[in-house]
């Protein structure tokens, strides 16, 4: 896709170029290519801002710049199911959907739902609950060695002991962000803490669905 920008740009540039070179003013020819190197830019995806590269109707609940572009939380406009977007930037101000997740809510009696998108190379976590009781989202993990039916202590208090290890956000509007380094059992080890520091859900790696903890 980057092939193509760059094609129509050199394209583009050498008409000119050779327009002004041969003294010819076609500026009216100039300005059809140009119209056409937009439309041709709009079919296959890039856009002008990063939220229109988002899936139509979608609303942006959070954007976080990276060296790639913008990673994206979104929420779906119609059934407000959420998901995570990558939008690449090009030339510094055209955006492109470059992969995602979507189509994910909470349902039943599930504390939370959580989405991850990425490789060992970069990696997202968005998180939805409906739970009012959950107040912080944590993502990591230092226990290496347990299972997920193994029994564990866990607070507010753990994450401070081991702030290397820990990623923490407070919700809002019910929603949490996280842009992480890599993806791995601890990027993908999700915790839900209450107002007051303790463990109420988790999401354990290799555990499949989220979990209240009684």
């Amino acid at each position: 896709m980057f092939n193509v920008l760059i094609f129509l740009v050199i394209a583009l540039i050498g008409i000119i170029l050779y327009l002004t070179i041969t003294k010819k003013k076609y500026w009216k020819f100039i300005l059809v290519i140009l119209i056409i190197i937009i439309a041709v830019l709009l079919l296959i995806g890039f856009r002008f801002t990063a939220s229109s590269a988002l899936p139509f109707g979608s609303n942006v609940i959070e954007s976080v710049d990276t060296n790639y572009g913008k990673a994206i939380l979104y929420e779906d406009g119609t059934d407000h199911a959420f998901g995570l977007a990558k939008i690449n930037r090009s030339l510094g101000f055209l955006y492109h959907y470059s992969g995602g997740t979507f189509d994910y809510m909470v349902e039943g009696n599930e504390p939370f739902q959580a989405a991850g998108f990425g490789n060992d190379k970069g990696f997202m976590v968005g998180v939805k609950t409906s739970n009012p009781n959950i107040k912080y989202i944590v993502v990591g993990d230092h226990l290496e060695n347990s299972t997920p039916s193994d029994p564990y202590n866990f607070n507010m208090e753990t994450v401070e002991k081991y702030p290397e290890r820990y990623h923490v956000e407070e919700l809002v509007a019910d929603y949490a962000f996280f842009v992480l380094d890599e993806y791995s059992e601890a990027t993908w080890t999700i915790r839900a803490l209450d107002k007051e520091g303790n463990l109420i859900a988790d999401k354990l790696f290799g555990a499949g669905e989220a979990r209240n903890i009684d």
